[in-house]
């Protein structure tokens, strides 16, 4: 065979082997590699479009959001100020069109000028929050990439508490003050990149458990009696800063509040004061007209229609009316209007009195009236009630703090089956071991030695519980929220604390508590007469520059009456102080 004739053998060969091996191929009689499996493409997320994002608000504080050109590519500019004391918020918020894998962080460039704290919310399909919450002030005065993980956040509130998909990211920014705040190349990373923050979570006292009776074991066997000069400073501030001496002011001030005024009458009853329980009780009995027309006088009705009292007003006069509130001031809040219930059951059940059964009856009605049963489970819960002066009438979600208030009214009004239906919502919507520190207090406070063990959550915790010195002395007390950074203590919640652990029975830890707030006393003349008072913070750091450490708050005094009384202002029931 020729050259020429060989090849042509071979090439024909070659050809028969080729057609052969695909027909073996495409057959499966060859053996065939496995091809490797890439991830689904997750979609591109238009992050830096201005119109992806929503933006809310407190009510009172302020935020503008614009699109500039920032580090990389076009970004969002965001200035905000904080006005709602102590702990105003903005928001800005995007919905995920698909949940990328848990092992994803989400990537931004920040620079940041100004204080407040920024919150990076990450929100799955059932409301579940998962949370990090980073300072601002003196950080990010350059461009920094940041990268968190959702193992970079821990449970907040709402939801199962169970993380199921990345249905939204929120970016909040809390406390007090103003700021200005630049992100840039918001967008999914890569699984390989470095976190910024370390893994969250309890930061856990070691001395926690120790037995015993001291400082250190957070007991005392007995509690350092009440100082009269502390009621005597809310008899003068009632008498000194209206001119019918009916409400008291927060802070020696002239912004009158629903809350903290419920609170005095409370107190007032518990310290045998009927007469000035009365001038505060009077006041919302008497703001029930049903044909007032203005729209800012702290009045039960508008036009007619229920809607509660405001949560804020000022002693303003007109047309010979007092406590008229500035618009954009205040909403009327359902958690307001369930203690000013608490304090009129107080008052039926301490003078056996029907004095004011109306008042009471359109409280309830109108709490009752905002009830709705629960869509992503059994239960329901009150909802917020009227906003924004007026111009909203709830929020599309239940409020935990303010149901716990709510489920403690109606239990004293006799309501069982609703009371029931909010606690059911309650338990299965107040989880994990980062939630504000009164949703544990007041669950102990509102349900007793059945729930006495939520209070070991920030009691063991130093992201809740501070140690500070004052005058030379050793203090303990709580701040409202998670944060270890944080070096204050938050007045009020030292007396939640021990008025809960006299409801759950644990008397040397209640002592213990109470006997805390004697560091804080302040010597005050009002009026001429000698008084002592309790600020409503320890000093003015954090989120509590707008606090005057020198002077008294009213919510904080009444507090205090409780602790040293073995009080529960939820139960209207006192503890026996010498078990």
């Amino acid at each position: 065979m020729d050259t020429k004739h060989k090849k042509e053998f071979v090439i024909n060969n070659m050809k028969v082997i080729m057609v052969i091996l695909i027909v073996f191929i495409f057959s499966g009689c060859a053996k065939r590699i496995p091809m490797p499996v890439l991830p689904e493409a997750v979609p591109k997320e238009t992050w830096d479009d201005l119109s992806q994002w929503q933006i809310s608000t407190d009510n009172k504080s302020v935020i503008e959001v614009n699109s500039v050109l920032a580090e990389v590519s076009n970004g969002l500019e965001i200035k905000y100020v904080l006005k709602n004391a102590p702990h105003g918020w903005v928001m800005i918020s995007k919905h995920i069109q698909v949940a990328p894998p848990e092992d994803i962080p989400i990537t931004f460039f920040i620079k940041a000028s100004g204080g407040g704290d920024l919150e990076i919310k990450f929100i799955d399909d059932d409301g579940s929050v998962f949370g990090r919450k980073i300072p601002l002030r003196a950080k990010y005065g350059d461009w920094t990439k940041v990268v968190i993980y959702l193992n970079n956040t821990e449970y907040w509130w709402g939801g199962d508490g169970e993380f199921n998909g990345l249905k939204k990211i929120e970016f909040a920014f809390s406390g007090k003050g103003r700021g200005t705040v630049w992100l840039d190349e918001i967008s999914l990373g890569d699984s390989e990149l470095a976190a910024s923050f370390p893994p969250t979570g309890p930061v856990l006292d070691p001395d926690r458990e120790l037995a015993g009776i001291g400082f250190r074991q957070r007991r005392h066997e007995k509690m350092i009696p009440e100082d009269p000069l502390v009621l005597e400073w809310l008899k003068q501030i009632q008498d000194s800063s209206s001119m019918d001496k009916k409400l008291l002011p927060s802070m020696e001030g002239s912004q009158f509040q629903t809350f903290n005024n419920s609170l005095v009458a409370i107190a007032y009853i518990l310290k045998g004061e009927k007469e000035r329980s009365e001038r505060i009780l009077d006041f919302f009995a008497e703001a029930t007209d049903k044909e007032n027309q203005s729209p800012t006088l702290q009045n039960f009705f508008y036009k007619g229609e229920a809607r509660g009292f405001f949560q804020y007003v000022s002693p303003r006069v007109k047309d010979g009316q007092v406590s008229y509130h500035n618009p954009g001031k205040s909403d009327r809040w359902m958690g307001d209007l369930a203690w000013l219930l608490c304090a009129y059951k107080f008052y039926e059940e301490t003078y056996d009195s029907d004095r004011y059964e109306e008042i009471t009856g359109l409280i309830k009605g109108l709490l009752i009236s905002w009830y709705v049963d629960s869509n992503d489970g059994p239960g329901g819960y009150i909802q917020h009630g009227w906003r924004k002066d007026d111009t909203k009438l709830h929020e599309s979600y239940g409020h935990p703090e303010g149901n716990i208030d709510a489920y403690a009214a109606l239990k004293l009004c006799g309501e069982d089956e609703y009371a029931k239906k909010v606690k059911v919502w309650l338990d299965r919507n107040l989880k994990g071991n980062a939630q504000p520190l009164d949703h544990y207090t007041w669950s102990a406070l509102a349900h007793g030695k059945e729930a006495v063990h939520l209070l070991d959550i920030p009691d063991f915790d130093f992201r809740y519980r501070k140690i500070l010195s004052v005058n030379g002395q050793k203090v303990m007390g709580f701040y409202p929220f998670a944060d270890i950074n944080a070096d204050n203590i938050w007045l009020d919640g030292t007396g939640h604390m021990a008025c809960a652990y006299f409801a759950g029975g644990n008397i040397e830890r209640g002592n213990f508590y109470a006997d805390q707030y004697d560091l804080f006393l302040v010597d005050r003349e009002i009026n001429g007469f000698k008084t002592r008072a309790i600020p409503y913070a320890a000093n003015r750091t954090n989120e509590y520059s707008w606090v005057d450490v020198n002077k008294g708050f009213v919510s904080t005094v009444a507090w205090y009456i409780f602790a040293k009384n073995g009080f529960n202002p939820l139960r209207l029931t006192k503890a026996r102080l010498d078990e």
